[in-house]
C-alpha cells in the first residue's frame, strides 16, 4: 500500500521585537501536516520582503545575498530530507530540522539493536 506524504519548505517573516521596521525571517518545514519552525538568523526591512515569493524584494546587493542564503538553506534542508530517506530513518519535520542544525539523535532502532547483538 502506497501512502501519500507531503513535504514543504517555506520562508516567512515575523515582526522583529527589537527593531520596529525590520522583519525576522523563519523557515517552516511541514511533513504530513506536522510543522517545525526555526529562525534563519536574518532580517529584512518591511518593504524588502515579497510575501508572494517568500524571498527578498529588489535587486540590491543585500537582497541578492539574502536570497542566495535562503536558496542555500532550502537546498540544505532538501539534502537532509534525502539523507533521512536514504538511511531509512523516520522522516519528520523535527528530524530534518535537527539534522540541519547538527543536533541529530543517533539512537538506534530496535531492529538495528537486535541485528548488532546477533552479529556478536
Amino acid at each position: 500500500m502506497k501512502t501519500k506524504s507531503t513535504f514543504t519548505i517555506i520562508f516567512f517573516t515575523r515582526k522583529s521585537r527589537s527593531y520596529p521596521n525590520q522583519l525576522s525571517i523563519y523557515v517552516r518545514i511541514t511533513i504530513n501536516g506536522r510543522r517545525s519552525e526555526m529562525s534563519v538568523k536574518r532580517s529584512v526591512s518591511q518593504n524588502g520582503w515579497d510575501s508572494s515569493k517568500n524571498r527578498g524584494r529588489g535587486n540590491s546587493e543585500n537582497i541578492r545575498v539574502l536570497n542566495a542564503y535562503l536558496a542555500q538553506v532550502y537546498n540544505k534542508l532538501l539534502q537532509c530530507h534525502k539523507e533521512l530517506i536514504e538511511k531509512d530513518k523516520v522522516v519528520t519535520s523535527d528530524a530534518i530540522k535537527y539534522r540541519y542544525l547538527g543536533e541529530e539523535d543517533d539512537s538506534k532502532s530496535l531492529k538495528e539493536l537486535i541485528a548488532s547483538t546477533m552479529a556478536i
